[in-house]
C-alpha cells in the first residue's frame, strides 16, 4: 500500500505513532536495534523514521504497533511519557482507540 493510498485515519495514526515513537522506546528500554529486531527492518530504518527522514507505511505502521502492544509496560511507558510529552500521550491514547476502530470498521467492511 503507497503513502498516497492511505486514508487521513491511518496518515494521523502513522504520523501519530513517529511521534511517539523514540519516546515509548525510551521509557520502555527498548532500543532501536531491538525495536528493529522484533519488527523485521533495519536499526538505520527506525532512525530514519523517528527522525522524519523516512516516511512510516502501513505495513511498518502495524508492526510496531503490535510490538508495543503485546509489550505488558505499554500503559506504564505511556505513562512516563506522559510526565514528559503531555501531548504525545493523548496522541498514543487516541492511537490506541483509533487502532480498535479501525480494526471494527475493516471487519464489518469484510463481511
Amino acid at each position: 500500500m503507497a503513502l498516497n493510498d492511505l486514508s487521513k485515519q491511518q496518515e494521523d495514526m502513522i504520523e501519530t505513532l513517529t511521534k511517539a515513537m523514540p519516546y515509548l522506546r525510551k521509557e520502555l528500554g527498548v532500543s532501536q536495534t531491538v525495536l528493529a529486531q522484533k519488527v523485521g527492518m533495519s536499526r538505520q530504518m527506525i532512525s530514519l523514521i523517528e527522525r522524519g527522514k523516512q516516511p512510516m507505511t502501513w505495513t511498518q505502521f502495524l508492526a510496531i504497533v503490535f510490538f508495543f502492544k503485546s509489550n505488558n509496560d505499554f500503559e506504564k511507558g505511556a505513562k512516563a511519557v506522559a510526565k514528559k510529552q503531555a501531548n504525545i500521550v493523548e496522541q498514543l491514547l487516541l492511537l490506541k482507540i483509533d487502532m480498535n476502530l479501525y480494526k471494527k470498521e475493516k471487519s464489518r467492511n469484510d463481511s
